[in-house]
């Protein structure tokens, strides 16, 4: 092969520094690389590189314009493993606390709705919780024939690895009100009971429940609280206080009448 070949081979592979391994035809005469001197005893590999990174070395003879080119790279050093830093100790999430089951009942009596809190089976036809419930709508002209419109008994399912927390059971309370009276003329809630304390929010404080006012909830009328019915019945002075409160609201279903 021609020189001028070889070379125009050479540069179209990128190839800028070569030294053929045995005596080529043709080939124009070129002087040895001179590589580097090794390091002396001490002495860092890295400085002794860098002294000699690049060497050119031009060719003696004019038959050809290539030149040889040595390059020699400094050593890295080996890299150094970060030190490993202690991760923080992850505290485990705090379990819910499961809410005990409980059963409410949801009865119409006009355009006020009732939610009573009621032990199984519920208001029966000549339970005394049924009557004084008959007496209290008749003081505040409201039908004395409420009916049961539906049930709601907690926890929602027997499943153990679902939420039976007081936030859960808020939330799905909630969410049954919300579409039992979806379509409901209902103007007022009555609650009977500690549980319908949920539609507020999941803490559940007996002595706490607003009992002198009413409550707004979200996408819901008003609601109002008293004792369930069986403690109502031996709380002469919880009968009165639930009789001041019934004043101040039932302007909202008279209005409706």
């Amino acid at each position: 092969m021609l020189e001028s070949t070889r070379l125009d081979y050479l540069a179209a592979m990128g190839v800028v520094g070569w030294v053929p391994r045995q005596v080529l035809p043709h080939a124009a005469y070129r002087v040895p690389p001179v590589l580097p001197e090794p390091p002396e005893e001490g002495e860092p590999l890295a400085t002794a590189g860098k002294s000699a990174a690049v060497i050119d070395i031009a060719p003696t003879s004019a038959a050809g314009p290539a030149r040889a080119r040595v390059v020699v790279r400094p050593t890295r050093p080996a890299p150094v493993a970060p030190t490993p830093v202690a991760a923080a100790p992850v505290e485990p999430e705090a379990k819910p606390v499961p809410l005990d089951p409980f059963y409410l009942q949801l009865w119409m009596a006009g355009p006020c709705a009732l939610l009573v809190e009621v032990p199984e089976p519920g208001l029966e036809s000549a339970s005394p919780g049924l009557r004084l419930l008959k007496d209290i709508l008749r003081a505040v002209q409201l039908p004395q024939a409420p009916h049961l419109y539906a049930d709601f008994r907690w926890p929602l399912s027997r499943n153990l690895q679902l939420d039976r927390s007081a936030r859960a059971a808020s939330l799905a309370l909630q969410a049954f009100m919300q579409g039992r009276l979806e379509n409901e003329p209902v103007v007022s809630i009555g609650c009977f009971g500690t549980h319908p304390g949920l539609l507020i929010g999941p803490e559940l404080d007996a002595e706490n429940l607003p009992y002198d006012r009413e409550e707004a909830l979200e996408q819901l009328p008003p609601a109002w609280f008293a004792p369930d019915l069986d403690a109502l019945m031996k709380d002469s002075a919880g009968k009165a206080r639930l009789w001041q409160q019934l004043k101040r609201v039932m302007s909202r279903w008279q209005v409706q009448q």
